[in-house]
């Protein structure tokens, strides 16, 4: 359908959650609505990577029917590995002495997965732009990853040489999943700085976001282990940081309720995609009337920025070249 300016789709995080992400965009594809470039934090990473590569409805539902769950759980024995750590950092400064993962998780099979998926990308075609957001954890600021040479030119990304390994960093919750060691970075859950990221799209020049927030505090919570206490927590603290990705005039929010999603909802993700369809379909009057009406008059008037998303030429995943579309 026509819209006025270059579209961009920001997909948030929220772990399993963010299978209605693959409704959002199911349902919006439906009604003719193709985003321009899009961009993805944790979980919500995976699905903007993979859908700007080619992935459509009928492959997220195989992939989804699939969905491997606990065996993607690889533990990491955090006390184990914080007093090994501890123990041997005097030893460390004489020589090498190997330190232990530093998280709930490893990481290594959701990698493996990640990277499995990805190579059933079609052949053939182009990937529109897409950008993943992960957070360094040396400086605590923000680190995009994108396929887009022009905002690589800009400094606005860096060039992704393996896609599952970015993925994953933008995936790793801290305490939780292990950080991702990419030199020069430590990197962490990109939730941490941009939950939902609305920013990087209106930096490389996108009129209109629709944005997708998985966030909501669930008021009915009771902690029933360690690990939802230390999500609720977290989830606390996103709340300031939430409401301030999702600012700017030319910005549509849409909020699927999947707020009833726990860490381990593996039985719930079809319910997710029927909960993102649900939210475009009962929003389609709505969200046609955004993508149609002018550009906000302040940002009409400004100078135009000329920029054109072009996707690098090479990509790896997981260390080997995969096909872009």
């Amino acid at each position: 359908m026509p819209t006025s300016g270059r579209l961009g789709l920001a997909l948030s995080g929220g772990a399993l959650k963010a299978s209605a992400h693959v409704g959002i965009l199911s349902a919006l594809n439906t009604l003719g609505i193709y985003p321009d470039v899009v961009a993805g934090t944790s979980a919500g990473s995976f699905v903007a990577a993979a859908y700007a590569q080619g992935l459509r409805a009928d492959d997220f539902t195989k992939i989804l029917s699939r969905f491997p769950g606990r065996k993607l759980l690889d533990y990491g024995f955090p006390l184990t590995s914080a007093l090994w750590n501890l123990l041997t950092n005097p030893l460390r400064r004489r020589g090498h002495v190997p330190r232990l993962p530093n998280g709930l998780l490893l990481g290594k099979r959701l990698q493996r997965y990640v990277s499995s998926v990805l190579t059933q990308v079609p052949p053939g075609g182009t990937a529109i732009p897409f950008h993943i957001i992960a957070t360094d954890l040396w400086t605590g600021k923000p680190v995009t990853f994108t396929n887009d040479v022009n905002a690589i030119t800009r400094g606005i990304g860096q060039p992704i040489d393996d896609l599952a390994q970015v993925i994953v960093a933008s995936c790793s919750l801290p305490g939780i999943f292990t950080p991702v060691n990419l030199s020069p970075w430590l990197l962490a859950d990109g939730a941490c700085r941009h939950y939902v990221p609305v920013r990087v799209l209106q930096d490389v020049g996108c009129d209109k976001v629709i944005a997708v927030n998985l966030y909501r505090l669930d008021e009915s919570w009771t902690p029933q282990s360690f690990a939802h206490v230390l999500s609720r927590s977290y989830d606390i603290l996103l709340q300031d940081a939430v409401e301030n990705d999702m600012t700017g005039p030319n910005v549509y929010v849409l909020a699927p309720d999947v707020g009833n999603f726990t860490w381990v909802s593996f039985d719930q993700m079809e319910q997710g995609v029927q909960a993102g369809e649900a939210t475009v379909h009962r929003h389609k009057e709505d969200i046609i009337a955004f993508l149609e009406r002018p550009i906000w008059k302040k940002e009409a008037g400004r100078k135009p920025q000329n920029l054109r998303c072009s996707p690098a030429p090479s990509l790896h995943i997981n260390g080997r070249s995969g096909v872009k579309r």
